[in-house]
């Protein structure tokens, strides 16, 4: 399945649970710009690239930094987003500036881990964290990184056996 196929899917099949912008992008198969992240100023790029990292980190697999998410986001938000949906999300930036600024004197960026982390928990149920974690988690998700390193995909099951007891095979993973 080519990646534009499966950004359309994604789009069809989660379309209720996304903003229109994000949908609309989907469907018309929306990727990263490379370099995107940079259209934000100096410190919203850094405050996107750290947040992208604080949601999806790397772990044992690439996380949403090396997937080019902070790039995704910055798609989205500058190509996709109605001025309104824009401005929820810059001022969601500037709302953690200003919590970052009110614990430790510092912008987001620049702030401790402890201190973006709260941050970040005073934005949980905002538009803003609302909008930031639907284009982290798509912009991964629908990513090379996300739908080869991280998912497991298998276009090929296997053979099928309408005959097999539970109890021999254990979980399994799910096909589609």
């Amino acid at each position: 399945m080519q990646r534009r196929e499966l950004l359309k899917m994604s789009a069809l099949l989660l379309g209720g649970s996304v903003s229109a912008s994000l949908s609309q992008a989907l469907l018309a198969g929306a990727a990263a710009t490379p370099g995107a992240v940079n259209r934000f100023n100096q410190a919203q790029a850094a405050a996107v690239r750290l947040l992208c990292d604080m949601i999806i980190p790397q772990t044992d697999t690439p996380g949403a930094v090396e997937a080019g998410v902070p790039d995704f986001v910055a798609t989205i938000v500058f190509d996709w987003y109605r001025p309104n949906e824009r401005q929820v999300f810059l001022k969601g930036l500037a709302a953690l500036d200003e919590s970052a600024r009110s614990r430790q004197r510092r912008p987001f960026h620049r702030a401790s881990e402890r201190t973006r982390t709260a941050a970040l928990e005073d934005a949980v149920g905002t538009p803003f964290f609302r909008a930031l974690k639907e284009l982290v988690v798509h912009g991964y998700y629908t990513s090379e990184v996300g739908c080869t390193q991280e998912m497991i995909y298998r276009p090929a099951p296997g053979t099928y056996d309408g005959d097999v007891d539970f109890a021999d095979v254990g979980r399994r993973w799910f096909y589609f």
